[in-house]
C-alpha cells in the first residue's frame, strides 16, 4: 500500500471517528436535556400532588395558575361597560373571566335569533355520533339538489352528487359558516338526534319559544367544549381548534391583538337583523369567555360595537395587576 493512500485512509477513519465522536456529544446532551426536563416535570408534579393534600378542599386550578392571574375584581370594567350599553336593549353582552368565574352581564335576558350559532351545537351532534361509532370522520355524504344555499359557504358551486367526508363538512360549517354543508349534515341525521345534543347540554329549557337565545346562555355550550364535558377531549380540542380558524372576523377579532388565539362562531342574519359573535379568547394564562349579540339593521355599526366591546375587554384583562 502506497504512503498516500495511507494517509487518505487515515484521513477518512479519522473523519468517521470525528463524525461519530459529535454524534455521541449530541446524543449525551439531548439525554441530559431530557433528563433535567423529566426532573423539573416530575418535581413540579410532585408539589402540585402534595399541595393538592395539603389543600384538599380548594379549587384544583388554584394550584397551577398563578396568583396574579387570578382575577376577581372586575367592577370598573362593568361599571364603564354597563355605563355605555345597560340601557340599550339591542345589544347584549356576556364576559366571563375563566379562571375565577368573574363575570359581566349586560341585558342578561335579552334574546336573539341564533342564526349561524346553532352550527357549532349541530358539528357537536356529529361528533358524539361519531364517538358512538355510528359514522366516521371519512364517511362521505351526498350533495343533494336541495342542500345547496348560497348565502354562506362555497360549497353550494361544486356539482350535484359530489361526495364530502364528514370531517371536511364540519370544517366548513366551523370555520366558513357554510350553509350547504350544515343542510347536508341535518338532512342525514334522525330528527330527534339534535335535539338530544340540545337537551344533554341543558339547552332545551334556554332556546325560548321563538327560538332564541341570550348571550349568557350560550356560554353552556363554549363550557362545554372547553370543559371537554360532554365530547372527548381529543373532539373538543378538534372543534375548538376549527373555531380558531374562522373565516369571519369583523367582529370581537377586530378588538384583539393579532396574535391571541381566538375560537369563536359568528352568527348573522340579515332577515332578522342581528349580528352575533361568541367565542373563547385564549389570552395567555387568562382565558376568558365573550359573547356579544346585537340586534341593528347596519353591519357596520355592529362590527364598531363589537370592537369597542371587545377591545375594552382585552385591554383590561390583559393590563390587570392584583395588588392584594
Amino acid at each position: 500500500m502506497s504512503h498516500k493512500k495511507k494517509n487518505i485512509d487515515s484521513a477518512i477513519n479519522s473523519s468517521s471517528k470525528s463524525k461519530f465522536w459529535w454524534f455521541y456529544v449530541v446524543l449525551i446532551i439531548i439525554v441530559i436535556a431530557n433528563v433535567i426536563i423529566l426532573f423539573f416535570y416530575f418535581n413540579q408534579r410532585s408539589q402540585t400532588v402534595e399541595t393538592k393534600k395539603e389543600h384538599p378542599l380548594l379549587n384544583p386550578i388554584r394550584h397551577i395558575v398563578d396568583k396574579k392571574d387570578m382575577i376577581v375584581n372586575v367592577q370598573s370594567l362593568r361599571e364603564e361597560i354597563n355605563s355605555i350599553y345597560a340601557n340599550n336593549p339591542y345589544i347584549s353582552i356576556y364576559f366571563e373571566f375563566l379562571n375565577t368565574g368573574s363575570n359581566i352581564v349586560v341585558n342578561k335576558d335579552a334574546e336573539f335569533f341564533p342564526a349561524s350559532l346553532s352550527k357549532l351545537p349541530l358539528a357537536m351532534t356529529v361528533v358524539k355520533k361519531i364517538e358512538r361509532g355510528e359514522w366516521k370522520w371519512e364517511n362521505e355524504l351526498v350533495l343533494m339538489p336541495t342542500d345547496k344555499d348560497d348565502r354562506f359557504g362555497e360549497l353550494y358551486k361544486k356539482p350535484v352528487g359530489t361526495k364530502i367526508s364528514i370531517e371536511e363538512l364540519i370544517r366548513e360549517i366551523l370555520i366558513n359558516s357554510d350553509n350547504t354543508a350544515y343542510t347536508m349534515i341535518l338532512r342525514n341525521l334522525e330528527p330527534d338526534e339534535f335535539e338530544n345534543t340540545q337537551k344533554n347540554l341543558g339547552l332545551d329549557s334556554f332556546f325560548s319559544n321563538e327560538g332564541k337565545i341570550s348571550a349568557k346562555n350560550y356560554t353552556v355550550i363554549l363550557r362545554s367544549l372547553y370543559n371537554s364535558s360532554y365530547l372527548e377531549i381529543e373532539n373538543s380540542e378538534k372543534l375548538i381548534k376549527f373555531m380558531s380558524e374562522s373565516n369571519t372576523n369583523e367582529f370581537l377579532s377586530q378588538g384583539l391583538p393579532k396574535n391571541i388565539v381566538f375560537s369563536h362562531k359568528v352568527g348573522i342574519s340579515n332577515e332578522k337583523d342581528v349580528y352575533l359573535d361568541a367565542g373563547i379568547v385564549y389570552l395567555p394564562n387568562r382565558p376568558y369567555f365573550l359573547i356579544v349579540m346585537v340586534n341593528t339593521n347596519d353591519e357596520k355599526k355592529a362590527q364598531q360595537e363589537m370592537k369597542l366591546i371587545s377591545e375594552k375587554i382585552y385591554n383590561y384583562v390583559a393590563n390587570f395587576k392584583n395588588e392584594y
